[in-house]
């Protein structure tokens, strides 16, 4: 097991992790998730806004972590022109080095495990949360968790026959009491079929979700003395029509800092993000805008991986 380091320090003159929303639409609804409420307009990004964003961070930082999701189901986009396969082998043209997914992986057809392959991707986190779909029923709403895990398995399974490395397969479980007593047989499932496992505690998305959810541990953590948030500091999230927002759980875009349709992500990261990274970094919490302000998430971007 390794832990990943979640104390923010600000990465410099460039975001050292780029959230795209390449699609804003979701095929589940969730217990932890806020997507089911969201309120913002629902879409595509456009070729071009995505062509824009990807050809800067090919020029200031191949090696940036790019997600081509930001809070939707990015397979969604696997049935409409330009596809996420064609987003993936753009950026991937263009010598990023760390292209990854988030997905539920619903949708994963071995037909969609293989154009990933082709296209390059270099990563793949699939949200599961469960280890039996009695569990799987109560938070990932409206999924099938038997068709899911044997999507999964397909993937491992025709990486395995290809002989090819990538994209690196995560199984992911967010921990909250429903499924707590579930972990350790997902750990131990889940490594055993090839996949890497991520284990993280639930956001709340800047408090739009309820922390009931949360284990006892967790909110044990969010009494802990409050640092500079690894969102913040590391990432820079852009909605499907450009808004650049305050972080990767401020999925209403509440605060926007800018527009990447008119201005450079490099900008705009040095502009007013800066300024809300410098207040992170003086512990200045109290100026921030209010859903910054009062998030607990600044606790949660912890993760266990096996």
């Amino acid at each position: 097991m390794n832990s990943a380091s979640v104390r923010g320090k600000d990465v410099g003159e460039f975001p050292a992790v780029i959230l795209l929303d390449s699609v804003s639409y979701c095929n589940l609804k969730c217990s932890m998730c806020f997507h089911k409420d969201m309120e913002r307009p629902k879409g595509f990004m456009p070729w071009d806004l995505f062509t824009k964003c990807i050809d800067e961070i090919a020029i200031e930082n191949k090696d940036a972590r790019v997600w081509l999701v930001f809070f939707g189901e990015p397979l969604i986009r696997s049935r409409y022109k330009p596809t996420i396969f064609d987003m993936i082998a753009y950026a991937k043209s263009k010598g990023l080095t760390d292209v990854v997914l988030n997905s539920n992986a619903n949708l994963m057809t071995e037909s969609a495990s293989r154009k990933f392959i082709e296209a390059g991707l270099d990563a793949i986190y699939i949200g599961l949360d469960a280890f039996s779909a009695d569990t799987y029923a109560k938070v990932r709403v409206g999924g099938n968790y038997e068709q899911t895990v044997q999507n999964v398995n397909n993937l491992i399974r025709i990486k395995r026959e290809l002989g090819v490395s990538n994209p690196r397969v995560y199984t992911q479980f967010v921990e909250m009491k429903v499924n707590e007593h579930e972990k350790d047989d997902f750990i131990e499932y889940w490594t055993e079929q090839g996949a890497e496992v991520k284990i993280r505690p639930m956001v709340t998305w800047a408090g739009q979700v309820s922390a009931e959810q949360m284990t006892a541990q967790q909110m044990e953590k969010n009494s802990e003395e409050r640092w500079a948030c690894y969102w913040a500091m590391q990432s820079m999230s852009v909605t499907d029509r450009g808004k650049v927002v305050t972080c990767a759980v401020d999925l209403d875009a509440q605060f926007v800092a800018g527009d990447a349709h008119d201005r450079s992500l490099k900008e705009i990261w040095n502009t007013d993000l800066k300024t809300l990274r410098e207040m992170h970094l003086t512990k200045q919490f109290q100026n921030l805008p209010d859903h910054c302000r009062d998030c607990q998430d600044w606790q949660a971007a912890r993760a266990e991986y096996y």
